[in-house]
């Protein structure tokens, strides 16, 4: 019963199997970000408790920053981890020590995202369509008050971000699918779920494509070292960028 699947392969086994194992994968998926919401929620109720609503404090700051990388690393980077081990496909939810390979790849990456980006940027510019245009995810000032938040902050950003989001977006989804659905869903599918994990309506068009280029790096190289490289050098990139417009 069931279908005998390489990690990385193309699919093999009924169309219906296939498609059934998909769905479940899906499922678990959701259950997943399920997990992600539930300790968002209960790290908001925490913030509610300290600063009485909205985080103002540097407690509650803090408290905010740290839930929100505590809900990624669980829900999006030790579940995956977990069912996929289950699964029988723990490899494509793995990092390797860095080789030239994954060094090449991961700076061509990162240099067309910026490429697309900038077109993209022109395009709705020149377009006067300004509510299309990519806005930082990280805009809120009262993030860039107190060190200890900047800190933490740019700790989420520049290192657990680039785990958890690739771990999720590139292994669990496009690693993942692949054996079930083929490329092309697979890749429809995960650059969707990384576009939306960045709530922001100029940034669902760019990031879907940023999305496929990580992909194609993942793929390219058999693991997500050189995609999460990449992924880092984008988000120091444009933490940086923020920082100094919000302490300017």
């Amino acid at each position: 019963m069931g279908s005998q699947n390489t990690e990385f392969g193309e699919p093999r086994g009924s169309p219906e199997d296939r498609g059934l194992q998909g769905f479940r994968l899906v499922g678990w998926g959701l259950l997943c970000t399920l997990v992600w919401l539930l300790i968002i929620i209960l790290t908001t109720a925490i913030v509610t408790e300290v600063d009485g609503g909205e985080a103002t404090s540097e407690t509650g700051l803090l408290i905010f920053v740290v839930g929100q990388g505590l809900a990624g690393l669980v829900g999006w980077f030790a579940l995956p981890l977990l069912i996929m081990r289950r699964r029988g496909q723990r490899g494509v939810v793995a990092w390797r020590k860095p080789t030239s390979t994954d060094v090449v790849w991961a700076v061509g990456g990162l240099i067309t995202i910026y490429a697309v980006l900038f077109v993209y940027t022109l395009i709705v510019t020149s377009a006067g369509a300004d509510s299309l245009e990519p806005q930082s995810t990280i805009d809120d000032k009262r993030l860039f008050v107190h060190p200890s938040v900047m800190i933490a902050l740019a700790v989420l950003v520049v290192v657990c971000a680039p785990i958890y989001e690739e771990a999720f977006a590139r292994g669990f989804v496009l690693g993942g699918l692949r054996p079930h659905w083929g490329l092309i869903p697979a890749f429809v599918v995960s650059s969707a779920v990384f576009s939306a994990l960045h709530a922001d309506l100029g940034s669902l068009i760019p990031f879907a494509l940023a999305g496929v280029i990580l992909g194609v790096v993942y793929l390219r190289t058999g693991s997500l070292t050189a995609a999460s490289m990449a992924h880092f050098g984008f988000n120091v990139i444009g933490f940086s960028a923020t920082l100094v417009q919000q302490l300017g």
